[in-house]
């Protein structure tokens, strides 16, 4: 079962302490980089949409990526993700990882999951990876396939454990 990550974009540059502090193009090159990396979304065939705020212009031509981009022009971004697990068929499906409450909120009262950016990041490993400089200098790429789908298993038992605890919604 493959999942598709929609992503808050700006939710999670403000917080992440390696993007923040930048011009917002570099921010939002850095988070898609991010992703393309070290695959926080688990399983390579788990979609990955970013949202960001704005107007498609402001994007680098730079980044071009397999990861779904997408400006939300004269709407927020909140509205673009809500109205995207709107019209799926299949909300169970869609994780959306931000921050925002309001948006937590309404995409689990339909059925998507959620998750928060500490824990989106935490599915990377980087702290540990970082505190031993010498392996992450050497490690792979990429995550092994079998590494990605038990990720991609163990947070979806996570995910249905949690939604019966909090089913009072």
């Amino acid at each position: 079962m493959s999942l598709h990550y929609i992503i808050d974009g700006y939710n999670v540059v403000k917080q992440v302490s390696f993007l923040t502090g930048k011009k917002l193009s570099s921010g939002r090159e850095g988070l898609v980089r991010f992703i393309e990396r070290y695959k926080p979304q688990g399983s390579k065939r788990n979609e990955v949409t970013i949202v960001f705020d704005g107007k498609a212009e402001v994007v680098s031509p730079r980044m071009k990526t397999d990861i779904g981009v997408i400006f939300s022009r004269s709407e927020s971004a909140d509205d673009v993700i809500k109205r995207m697990i709107e019209k799926t068929s299949n909300p169970s499906q869609y994780v959306v990882v931000s921050d925002d409450k309001a948006v937590a909120f309404y995409c689990r009262s339909i059925g998507a999951k959620w998750l928060g950016v500490k824990d989106f990041i935490a599915n990377t490993g980087l702290k540990k990876r970082l505190r031993k400089k010498s392996s992450y200098e050497h490690e792979s790429k990429e995550l092994a396939e079998d590494i990605a789908d038990k990720i991609t298993a163990d947070l979806t038992k996570l995910w249905v454990k949690n939604d019966e605890k909090e089913s009072w919604y």
